[in-house]
């Protein structure tokens, strides 16, 4: 890397004490913020699935998709976890959470064991940059 730019240490360390103290360094490329939000999807019969965003970036972006999720008496839990992940409710069914991105949307598909409804809450955010 060049040696030009910003660079920011940590507490107690100069500047020039190596890339290891430094907390910012333009020096190296960062993500660029495309898109972010928040939103619900509102599960029937225990599943759902929604498209949380559309773009026209004709490349599948990278992103973060954060998602509430379902106790084991199927209420909302006020904790974001990040998708893709499975998780065993101990009532013999499995809950699915998972999302995925195309060259124009990004998707969450949730499904539970429970048959009744309720509403989560997710978080995203889009980047310029490409998965690939």
């Amino acid at each position: 890397m060049g040696d030009y730019g910003i660079k920011i240490a940590k507490a107690g360390y100069a500047y020039d004490d190596g890339d290891k103290r430094l907390v910012l360094n333009t020096a190296y490329p960062f993500l660029k913020i495309k898109a972010h939000g928040t939103g619900t999807l509102t599960l029937s019969g225990g599943s759902g699935n929604k498209t949380v965003y559309t773009h026209s970036l004709n490349y599948k972006p990278m992103y973060y998709l954060w998602v509430n999720y379902l106790n084991t008496n199927g209420t909302e839990i006020e904790k974001l976890r990040l998708t893709s992940w499975r998780d065993y409710l101990g009532l013999g069914a499995w809950s699915y959470y998972h999302s995925n991105s195309t060259t124009t949307t990004i998707t969450l598909d949730v499904y539970t064991g429970f048959s009744g409804s309720e509403t989560l809450d997710y978080i995203y955010v889009v980047y310029y940059d490409s998965i690939t």
